[in-house]
Order: C-alpha cells, then sequence, then structure tokens
C-alpha cells in the first residue's frame, strides 16, 4: 500500500483504476503484466489481516437510502471489496442464463462463447480449482487442480437424484482468493476516494480525489477505468458528465440459505472438498414448467463442526448450547434469477448529500411476482436438501429470496443506454473505460463473480489496444 504522493513520485501514469475488489484487481494484474504504469485508487483501508479480514461498516461518507426501509445493501469500503468476504465460488455462464437475460429483455452483448477465452484467463489467474464434469448446464472450465468430493455430499446427490458436483472455487493457500493475491507490484493508494473523472474536450485528463481532512487533490493520466462497483460507477459516470439522471435498473441474485443441524459429529475427511453445487433446476422433483421466468442452482457447504459458528450462536438461532454442540452443520443456498425491472432501481438524490458533498444512492428494491414464485421452490429446494442430509436435520432459515436484500451488483439503463462499447470504452469520452457490473451481462442462476471478472479482462485488453496506439 502507498500514499498518493510517494505513488506519484518520479513517474507518469498511464492508467487509473478505480476500486481495489475483485474486478480492479483483475483489470489492474492484467495492465501491469502488459507493461502499463498502473495506479488503483480505493476509498477503504486495507484490511486488517490477509487470512482472516474484518471490515469496517460505512462511515457518514457512505450513506444510502433504500425503499422499503428494511431492504439492505450489503457493501464492503475495503481494499479487497466483496473479495474480503466471499467464498470464492466460480462457475461459468451457460447457454441458458444467455436466453433467461434474452427473455428478461437485457440480451448480452456478445456470444457466450466470445467469454470463453476470457473466462479462462481468470480461472487461471485465481488458482481456480474443480473437476471436468462434463454437464452442459455448467461448462467445464480450466481447472488448476481435481477436487474429490465429501462422502456425505456424494450421498445427498445419490438420495436425492441430483447431480451435485464438486464447487469450482478460487483457493490461494487453502483460503478464498482475494484482491490483494492479484495486485502484487501494483501501487495501490487506500483510503483515496474518486470524486469524479475530469474530461477535457471529449479526453479524459485525470480524477478528482478527496483524501482526509477535507483535502482534494487531482491525479493526471488519460485513461481511467472504473471498477468501484455498478452503484458507484453510475455515480461517479453522473458527477463527471458522462452519465444519466434519470433511475437505472438494478439487478442482483435472489438467494435463500438455510443453515442445517445434523445430530451427532461427522468425523473429518482430509482432502476433499467440502462445497458442492447443485446445477440449474426448476424443482427438486422435476415435472411441468414452473410459473416464472428464470431458474435456481444450490450450494451446500458442509459438514463443518458447530465451533465455527461461535459461542453465542445457540440463542440466536433459538436452538440449545448442547444440540448446537452435538450437530454437525451444513449451509445450504439457492441463488435464483433476479429480473431487471422498473420496480428495482437506483437513483441519486441531488437534494440528499453525504459527507463529501455526493448526492446519496437511493435503492428501490421492490419484490416482483417473480421473485415470490421463484423463491417458493428455492425454499422448497432447500428443506428438501436438508431432509437428505438426514431426516432428523433441523433447518434455521437465515435468508430469504424476497428480493430486499442487494449483494453484487448490475445496472441497466434503458434500450437506448449505449454510452459504453463491447469492450468497455465510452463511445464519446476517449480515454473513460468501465469494467464493473455497469458493464457486466445478467447471469442469473449463479454467482455473477466469475463472468463479471472475464468481462473486466476483456475490459483491460481494450485499454492495452488502446494505449498501443
Amino acid at each position: 500500500m502507498s500514499d498518493l504522493s510517494s505513488a506519484l513520485a518520479g513517474h507518469e501514469i498511464d492508467v487509473i483504476v478505480i476500486g481495489a475488489g475483485a474486478v480492479g484487481a483483475v483489470v489492474a494484474a492484467v495492465l501491469r503484466d502488459k507493461g502499463a504504469r498502473v495506479l488503483v485508487l480505493d476509498a477503504g483501508g486495507p484490511p486488517d489481516s490477509a487470512d482472516s479480514p474484518k471490515v469496517a461498516p460505512p462511515d457518514a461518507a457512505w450513506r444510502h437510502r433504500c425503499e422499503p426501509p428494511e431492504a439492505r445493501w450489503l457493501r464492503e469500503i475495503a481494499v479487497g471489496g466483496r473479495t474480503l468476504v466471499w467464498g470464492g465460488w466460480c462457475v461459468r455462464a451457460c447457454e441458458q442464463n444467455v436466453t433467461d437475460a434474452r427473455l428478461a429483455e437485457t440480451p448480452w452483448q456478445m456470444p457466450l462463447s466470445a467469454l470463453d477465452p476470457y473466462y479462462a484467463r481468470v480461472e487461471r489467474m485465481l488458482g481456480v480449482v474443480g473437476n471436468r464434469d462434463g454437464l452442459g448446464v455448467v461448462p467445464d472450465g480450466v481447472f488448476a487442480d481435481s477436487v474429490t468430493l465429501h462422502p456425505r455430499l456424494v450421498g445427498l446427490g445419490a438420495s436425492l437424484d441430483l447431480p451435485i458436483i464438486a464447487g469450482r472455487l478460487a483457493r490461494v493457500t487453502g483460503r478464498p482468493w482475494r484482491a490483494m493475491d492479484a495486485l502484487h507490484g501494483v501501487e495501490v493508494v487506500p483510503r483515496t476516494t474518486a470524486l469524479r473523472v475530469l474530461v477535457q474536450r471529449g479526453q479524459v485528463v485525470g480524477v478528482e480525489c478527496h483524501r482526509g481532512a477535507g483535502e482534494r487533490v487531482v491525479v493526471r493520466a488519460r485513461r481511467v477505468v472504473l471498477a468501484a462497483s455498478a452503484v458507484e460507477s453510475a455515480r461517479l459516470l453522473r458527477a463527471s458528465g458522462c452519465g444519466h439522471d434519470e433511475p437505472l435498473r438494478i439487478v442482483g441474485s435472489l438467494v435463500a440459505s438455510h443453515l442445517v443441524l445434523v445430530p451427532g459429529r461427522i468425523a473429518d475427511v482430509p482432502g476433499v472438498s467440502y462445497s458442492a453445487f447443485v446445477p440449474r433446476f426448476t424443482n427438486i422433483e422435476g415435472g411441468a414448467a414452473r410459473p416464472y421466468v428464470g431458474g435456481f442452482s444450490l450450494e451446500v457447504v458442509g459438514p463443518s463442526p458447530a465451533s465455527v459458528l461461535g459461542d453465542d450462536a445457540g440463542p440466536m438461532l433459538g436452538v440449545s448450547s448442547e444440540m448446537l454442540a452435538d450437530s454437525t452443520i451444513f449451509q445450504v443456498h439457492a441463488l435464483g434469477t433476479m429480473l431487471p425491472s422498473w420496480e428495482r432501481t437506483v437513483r441519486f438524490d441531488d437534494a440528499d448529500r453525504d459527507a463529501l458533498g455526493r448526492p446519496v444512492p437511493v435503492l428501490r428494491l421492490a419484490s416482483s411476482d417473480n421473485d415470490r414464485s421463484i423463491g417458493e421452490d428455492m425454499n422448497a429446494a432447500c428443506l428438501a436438501v436438508a431432509g437428505g442430509l438426514g431426516s432428523d436435520a433441523t433447518a434455521i432459515p437465515f435468508m430469504q429470496p424476497d428480493g430486499l436484500v442487494l449483494g453484487s451488483e448490475v445496472l441497466f439503463g434503458r434500450e437506448d443506454d449505449h454510452d459504453f462499447d463491447a469492450g468497455g470504452r465510452h463511445r464519446r469520452v476517449a480515454g473513460l473505460h468501465v469494467a464493473d457490473g455497469r458493464h457486466a451481462p445478467l447471469v442469473g442462476d449463479r454467482h455473477p463473480t466469475l463472468t463479471m471478472l472475464a468481462c473486466a479482462v476483456r475490459a483491460a485488453d481494450a485499454v492495452v489496444a488502446d494505449l498501443a496506439q
């Protein structure tokens, strides 16, 4: 990590990357490897530990509002971003995801096959492990190592007659890959908030930033890549005179999560995967088409000892300490398709400013009929998996698929919103690129991270090509 003055000392900057999360780290790594002089700015501080990071809650500079008030927006303001809390899931999109996006009237800008080489580059960079399972609904990738699935999870697949496979995960020395793992040799300046991109005569010339104690500085460069998250990049574009005033449709993933307690302690089995993925399906017993657009997939994590939950978990979960101590823990997550809708939007309120003088994001997170229909099946599938783990298992829901919780988000404008080309270049401002969820396609029933990073590598290649000119 550097302070801004030392990072700028003695050399010019080719490219400023705004955001040191997964997308910003991957873009910076590609540019670094091509010999570009890169500076990464991040509003957050560095994590306190590489192995077990903690993230402070956002302060007054990061106020936002949700409508309704009980809705939640999950965000991390720290170097590393959401990679500090993710599980490392890396699953490629399939043709059905492309079809879902078309039915949702947010079609992909490129064929799925065009992302194949970028998927492969990201999988190598992140050290993704997994098996070549030969399932079209989960396209095989480039894996650093194969994985043996835990026998309890193998038995689960057999009992439910599901094509359960070992989780495809980004791993570094036994833990999930984090953005900092890609940032070696890159100047990263923490606690520096980009306020706007400076543009003169249609050309990027730098970034105006806020530092501590009210200090505002300008960093000069003729290339800027936005990787600050979909909402923050949209706010930056608007502040820079390159965005739009009207609301944007906001999309995440529907998630149903259940904690499953199975009586008895399952012996540890070394050298195996404790994460499984159940590919896309609509209802666990097959049958007729379901009354919603899209589908969902399942993730199962475990078995784990009850101690992973902490000493105070019993009262919080409504179970006795004795029951918890004598149980094995599984987590069952269903990931479903959240469709773009003008009932679910983000706008920026010029009448309500945060501590840095920026308009506050207002997230309208209404639940749709499609959300409710698919959510019923998602919960039913989680409970069926819990039953497959043990007839005496106890399932405790802790997240419901109601569309009111937003994590890794993607934004869509109106049909005429074509500010960026397929490589992430702004069509009217030379040197301005976007690489995060303001530009990524809808992937529906699986974690968006791998697809978002594949698009980020594609955007980084566009920056490299422009620098060469």
